[in-house]
């Protein structure tokens, strides 16, 4: 099957990808890879502890919740659009999640912040396909009503699943010496891996971001891509606020600020590029575990927090803005 757009590209190879995209990701990844390790041996030489199974355990959990999302937030560009609602779909599952603690039911907490999550995510898909309001806009709205919502509801006060042992094993739980949020990621990682590499809908989704009018004459069903890939990162966004929430013992109404830019950071610096079409899992993987090496170097070497998020921001600026002008000077 091929794809009718300007550049030709086989939307059956690699999920949907050319082989000039093909080449230019594995690229991506061999660059992001020697970067992480750069990273880590630099990390050595300031901290003789820093390379150690230790270390890159905490790592991983403060990335976790993060990542997760982020994984969600590359299937939303790879098609071509963008989901700014995350953190308000974490905090509203969570606080409707919370509303059910007297339960006493870890699984139905569970289950519904879930599905608030698929909720929320379904509802994004709609004001994109089906209203036609771009997904900046239409996310960035469902991240205010999503807010507000959680507030509402909670009256602005935390919740704590101190009698729900259950719940907080999502974020304090361990198997086989592995602690619950990496097995998550993990899981969810290879989930979608699996998704976008090997299935049909990764072909779809790759064709629809790539050139959605080619897919659409190519017989695909390109708004209903979009929209599971929005009830994806909704979906993800819940199980962020799960491992989270569980690890804080508490759903604050006012959490995850900035989720955001952290999440379009590791997704930008993966490698996906937000007209849609491109990117990866892996790199999506190894540039959550860049950033966290960053911010454990910086910890290490005293820097503050709010420090460190102007770093993030300055990944997002230069990863983004030489594509922004590769596309000015194509035009």
């Amino acid at each position: 099957m091929k794809n009718s757009g300007s550049n030709g590209a086989n939307i059956s190879n690699e999920g949907g990808l050319s082989m000039t995209h093909f080449w230019q990701q594995n690229a991506s990844i061999l660059s992001l890879s020697v970067v992480l390790v750069a990273l880590v041996a630099i990390g050595t030489l300031v901290s003789s502890s820093f390379f150690s199974l230790e270390n890159f355990k905490i790592i991983l959990l403060a990335v976790a919740g993060t990542t997760v999302v982020a994984l969600g937030m590359t299937m939303v560009v790879i098609s071509g659009e963008i989901d700014l609602s995350v953190a308000g779909t974490a905090v509203l599952s969570g606080i409707v999640g919370a509303a059910l603690f007297d339960t006493g039911s870890a699984f139905i907490v569970v289950s519904a912040v879930l599905a608030v999550g698929l909720l929320l995510g379904f509802l994004n898909g709609l004001l994109v396909v089906w209203i036609g309001i771009p997904s900046l806009i239409a996310t960035l709205a469902m991240l205010g009503i999503a807010r507000a919502l959680a507030n509402t509801v909670s009256s602005g006060q935390a919740a704590y699943p101190d009698n729900l042992p259950g719940y907080l094993w999502f974020g304090r739980g361990d198997l086989w010496g592995v602690p619950v949020p990496i097995l998550t990621l993990l899981l969810a990682a290879i989930l979608a891996i699996t998704l976008t590499r090997y299935t049909a809908f990764g072909v779809k989704l790759y064709a629809t971001g790539g050139n959605a009018a080619a897919a659409t004459l190519s017989g695909i069903r390109t708004g209903r891509v979009k929209i599971v890939t929005f009830m994806i990162c909704g979906v993800l966004a819940a199980v962020a606020g799960i491992l989270e929430s569980a690890r804080l013992s508490y759903i604050n109404p006012a959490a995850y600020p900035g989720m955001e830019l952290r999440v379009l950071a590791i997704t930008v610096l993966g490698g996906a590029a937000l007209v849609g079409g491109s990117g990866t899992i892996l790199g999506t993987l190894l540039a959550a575990m860049i950033i966290g090496v960053i911010n454990s170097l910086l910890n290490q070497l005293g820097v503050s927090i709010y420090l460190q998020q102007v770093v993030t921001a300055l990944i997002i600026l230069a990863v983004v803005v030489p594509g922004i002008r590769q596309r000015q000077v194509a035009k």
